[in-house]
C-alpha cells in the first residue's frame, strides 16, 4: 500500500494500533523493578531490532538490503538517533519518576510537533489540531495532579527531554513518508542495545547494561516485539496518511491506556481524576481526527450572509 492510496481512516486505525501495543510500556517494566534504564532499554532494543530484521526479511527477502540503502542518509541517521535517544530516555525515566509525571511532561509532544510541522514537513496544524492539544494538556494534568512529585531533577530533565525525541521521530518518519522507514527504526534498535550496554558501566554494573538475569531476558524478549517492534510497524504505516500532530495527539492516549491495563488485570482501580481527565483525553483525540473534517463541515454549512 502506498502513501497515496492509504486512507486517512486506515492511517488513524495503524495509529491507533501502535499507540495500543506503546501503553504496554508500564506493565513490562514494573515487571522488572531490579533493573535499571541502561539494563531496560539494552536489551529491549535488541529484541525489538530483531523481531524488525525478521520482519524485513519476510516482507522484502532478498530485497531486504536494498530497503536499507533506499532510506536516505539523513533520514537513517535522524529516525534511528531520535529513537535510540528517546527510547533510552523514557525507560529511564520510568525509573526515576512516577508515570503520573512522564505522562503530564509528556503531554507537550504535540505542542512541540505542531510547531517544527512547517519547517519539517510543510504541514501547519489548524485551529482544531491546537485546540486539541491544549485540550489533552487539561486532561493529563488532570490525571497527574497528584502524582506529581519535586526534587528530582535527572528524572524531570529525562521527562522533558521524551517529547521532544518524539516530535523528532514523528516529524522524521512523516517527512520520509514515502519511504519504509523501518530499517531506519531497525538501526536504531541495534544502536540502543550498543548504547544502552556500554552506557551501563557507569551505574556500576559488572557488565554494562548486558549484565542481565535469564528471568529478565525473557521477560525482554517479550517486551521487544509486543510493546516497540509491532506498534513502531504500525506507526510508521499510519505516518503515510496521518499529519504529525495528529499522530502526536493519538499517541496521548497512553494517559488512559497505561492506568487501564492495571486495572483490568491486576485490580487496581483508578482514581477519580484518572475518569476525568482520561475522558476528556478522549476528546481531544476525536477532536484531532475528526475536528478539521467538522470545521469544514460547519464552514459549507453555514448559510451566506
Amino acid at each position: 500500500m502506498t502513501a497515496t492510496s492509504q486512507s486517512y481512516a486506515t492511517g488513524v486505525v495503524f495509529v491507533l494500533l501502535a499507540e495500543l501495543g506503546w501503553s504496554l510500556s508500564g506493565i513490562f517494566v514494573r515487571l522488572m523493578p531490579g533493573l535499571d534504564g541502561w539494563q531496560l532499554n539494552c536489551w529491549r532494543g535488541f529484541f525489538m531490532a530483531v523481531a524488525l530484521l525478521l520482519y524485513l526479511l519476510v516482507i522484502y527477502g532478498r530485497d531486504t538490503w536494498a530497503r536499507f540503502k533506499a532510506v536516505p542518509l539523513i533520514a537513517l541517521f535522524a529516525s534511528a538517533g531520535f529513537f535510540a535517544a528517546g527510547s533510552t530516555l523514557y525507560v529511564t525515566s520510568l525509573t526515576l519518576v512516577s508515570t503520573a509525571t512522564i505522562s503530564v511532561i509528556g503531554a507537550s509532544s504535540p505542542i512541540f510537533t505542531g510547531l517544527l510541522s512547517p519547517w519539517v514537513t510543510g504541514e501547519r496544524p489548524g485551529l482544531a489540531a491546537w485546540m486539541a492539544a491544549a485540550l489533552a494538556m487539561v486532561g493529563v494534568g488532570i490525571i497527574a495532579w497528584d502524582g506529581l512529585e519535586a526534587g528530582n531533577a535527572i528524572g524531570i530533565i529525562c521527562s522533558v527531554l521524551v517529547p521532544i525525541t518524539f516530535a523528532g521521530q514523528t516529524l522524521s518518519l512523516r517527512r520520509y513518508r514515502h519511504v519504509d522507514m523501518t530499517p531506519a527504526i531497525c538501526v536504531g534498535g541495534f544502536a540502543t542495545f550498543l548504547i544502552a550496554g556500554f552506557m551501563g558501566f557507569t551505574a556500576g554494573h559488572a557488565m554494562g547494561g548486558f549484565d542481565v538475569g535469564w528471568r529478565e531476558i525473557g521477560i525482554l524478549a517479550l517486551m521487544g516485539p509486543l510493546q516497540l517492534s509491532i506498534p513502531l510497524v504500525f506507526f510508521i504505516k499510519g505516518a503515510r496518511s496521518v499529519p504529525a500532530v495528529t499522530s502526536a495527539l493519538i499517541v496521548m492516549l497512553d494517559a488512559v491506556l497505561n492506568p487501564l491495563w492495571p486495572w483490568l488485570f491486576v485490580g487496581e482501580v483508578p482514581g477519580r481524576s484518572s475518569f476525568i481527565g482520561g475522558g476528556i483525553i478522549i476528546v481531544a483525540v476525536l477532536l484531532s481526527i475528526l475536528g478539521n473534517r467538522l470545521l469544514q463541515w460547519l464552514a459549507q454549512a453555514k448559510p451566506a450572509a
